[in-house]
């Protein structure tokens, strides 16, 4: 007869040492309602030591919802982007962005969460002062923002180190850190380099892990701007949310292109209002802009209508004739663009030109391609993209 000692017992599978946990906590429980004792799950199971912890569907739907500081646009958390071509107003809309955040009023219609702000200005630092200025006369600046003006290299871990220190002495932390912009905090960076692009991702993560919340860079489009952001896609795949700024004229608007759990596409119109803030010691005007939010859908990106582009054709043919006058503008009165609208119409009549001309004309206006001022027509300052 064989003795179970001389049997070769193969290892205990882990659906065998389940089976042997469930019976010996029912042998427990059984004892213990014997002896009116709790009832506990006994378990003998190995503990895992592994980093990696398998989670169930159930684990992730009873976790918390993703935590928004701009509710739909921007979380509270992670790494996001603001971009656009030089001269879109991005600078200038990463301020009103900024500045809501900290006053933790509605931005665009959005639900703010407010927060601290560090705003680390690398482009444009000697207007700072005014840019400030005119946002103090839409209201206080908030004391939850603070601003550094000095260089800072994203790609010295010194600068990384000390940056972080100054925000936690200034008990800034889980808050939003905005860097505009992106090439100037890392300077000879090859933004198309996926090496370079990976460490100045790298030391994003690095300022946000230590302080918490949302780092905003501030970064350009590309020369072919709908291609999006400028360098390695690299970038992009890392943002948890990017908003994209675009110009037609003095139209603007900026766009979810990436929005984390949120509803990407969505995009909002606004102008810059021009603040008169005094005059300098010369005399001249001292200016700067504020955001203005234009309800209503933007024109920008929408391609022009067959009849709109007859009239834009026909307008500068009309202002053609008036080049070369000493007016670096590009005009035209009323009666010489109907005269090359009318010899490019296809309407039947008159009448019926007159009428196409003056819907043309209202609608071109309308949408920012040509201003109007007493019957002179002429392009906006700063040109629009007549492509469209």
């Amino acid at each position: 007869m064989t003795e179970s000692s001389d049997i070769q017992w193969q290892a205990i599978t882990p659906e065998g040492l389940k089976l042997v946990d469930q019976a010996v906590s029912r042998q427990y429980n059984e004892t213990a309602r014997k002896y009116g004792a709790e009832q506990r799950i006994y378990s003998r199971l190995p503990k895992q030591n592994s980093r990696f912890q398998l989670k169930s569907a159930a684990d992730f739907l009873n976790s918390d919802p993703i935590k928004w500081r701009i509710k739909g646009v921007i979380p509270e958390n992670g790494i996001a982007a603001i971009y656009g071509p030089s001269g879109s107003g991005k600078s200038f809309l990463v301020m009103d962005m900024a500045i809501s955040i900290a006053r933790g009023s509605d931005w665009f219609g959005y639900r703010v969460k407010p927060c601290s702000v560090v705003y680390v200005c690398l482009e444009g630092e000697a207007g700072l002062s005014v840019r400030l200025a005119a946002y103090r006369t839409t209201g206080t600046i908030p004391s939850a923002i603070d601003f550094v003006d000095q260089p800072l290299n994203l790609l010295s871990p010194k600068d990384l180190k000390d940056l972080g220190m100054s925000i936690k002495a200034r008990g800034s932390t889980d808050g939003v850190v905005i860097i505009d912009t992106l090439n100037r905090a890392a300077p000879g960076m090859d933004e198309n380099s996926s090496v370079d692009m990976g460490h100045a991702i790298h030391a994003a993560k690095l300022i946000q892990q230590g302080l918490g919340g949302l780092v905003l860079l501030v970064h350009h489009s590309g020369k072919d701007a709908a291609k999006g952001m400028r360098g390695h896609s690299s970038l992009y795949a890392a943002l948890d949310a990017a908003i994209e700024v675009k110009r037609s004229g003095p139209d603007r608007v900026w766009s979810l292109a990436k929005a984390k759990d949120g509803e990407d596409g969505r995009s909002h119109a606004f102008i810059l209002d021009v603040i008169n803030l005094g005059s300098d010691e010369d005399g001249d005007p001292i200016t700067s802009c504020v955001v203005r939010r234009v309800i209503g859908p933007s024109s920008i990106g929408k391609p022009l209508t067959h009849s709109q582009r007859i009239g834009m054709d026909a307008f500068m043919a009309a202002a053609s004739a008036n080049a070369g006058k000493g007016d670096a503008r590009v005009y035209a009165d009323v009666d010489q663009w109907r005269r090359e609208f009318y010899s490019r119409s296809t309407g039947d009549n008159p009448d019926s030109k007159r009428r196409a001309f003056n819907r043309v004309r209202e609608q071109l206006v309308a949408i920012g391609k040509l201003v109007v001022e007493d019957g002179v027509y002429r392009l906006p300052l700063g040109f629009p993209d007549l492509s469209d």
